[in-house]
């Protein structure tokens, strides 16, 4: 059988064949930035196009607080989510055990993960950018960009074994984890194109049942967007938890396979 088809029947069946001790291990550090973020931009939003310069200072202040509090939120239920996998470690109540460590060290990895991602990012932009000047072409354009995703995608998955590493304690460098992950390179890019692509037509069912057109000033200009209402962000909200947690549990279980030798069930 495929090794792409395994690895993804495999991680589908870890998130929703578990998705009860998921949520009780990652839902609540997930929603509370998310809802806080929705809140802050709701409230930012109803004040008007000349906000009190003290409520806008106080409201920069909140969202920066926030910030700070859901990059430690993420790390902390990635961490828990990793270990429940590869440990069996259960959590306290809903949350994940605290383990400070843990998370320090995963945050540090995940930082350099995605510096690594954004330089890798950049440099292929660059190369979009000339093609699409040469050619002139939409479709190009288009194309290249849809592949500059997945190849950001790719690289991410390719080095990301460094993350359920450091939840679990052991080291691991970035040029291990590519090793690692070379043998399955191309087979990886299957569960990546179908997670992305369920995920954007659930994003589109969202916005075709919880869109609203509402008219906002852009520079100096009213236009019309389409936006989604409170339930529909929640929806959203819920969905990208989905996301997030189907993407972790893709480098748990290339971590489980190709380093700890767990076989793809």
């Amino acid at each position: 059988m495929d090794y792409g088809y395994q690895l993804l029947r495999h991680v589908l069946q870890q998130v929703f064949g578990n998705l009860r001790e998921a949520a009780q291990l990652t839902l609540v550090l997930f929603l509370a930035p998310f809802v806080g973020f929705l809140f802050l931009g709701f409230g930012a939003m109803t004040m008007g196009t000349m906000p009190d310069p003290g409520a806008a200072g106080a409201s920069a202040l909140g969202g920066l607080l926030l910030l700070i509090f859901a990059v430690i939120a993420y790390c902390w239920a990635a961490v828990g989510w990793h270990r429940y996998v590869l440990l069996e470690e259960t959590g306290n109540g809903v949350l994940p055990q605290w383990r400070w460590d843990r998370v320090k060290a995963y945050f540090g990895r995940a930082f350099v993960v995605g510096l690594v991602v954004i330089l890798a990012v950049i440099g292929g932009g660059l190369v979009v950018a000339l093609a699409v000047g040469l050619t002139q072409s939409t479709g190009i354009a288009l194309l290249l960009g849809i592949g500059l995703v997945f190849g950001a995608s790719w690289v991410a998955t390719r080095i990301g074994l460094v993350l359920p590493a450091a939840a679990i304690g052991e080291r691991m460098t970035l040029s291990e984890s590519w090793a690692a992950t070379r043998p399955v390179s191309s087979q990886i890019l299957l569960p990546l194109i179908v997670i992305a692509l369920a995920v954007g037509l659930i994003g589109q069912v969202i916005l075709l049942i919880f869109g609203q057109t509402v008219t906002v000033d852009v520079f100096g200009t009213m236009q019309e967007q389409v936006t989604l209402t409170l339930p529909g962000q929640i929806a959203n909200g819920l969905v990208s938890w989905l996301q997030i947690l189907v993407n972790l549990a893709l480098m748990t279980t290339l971590y489980g396979n190709l380093i700890e030798g767990r076989p793809l069930n």
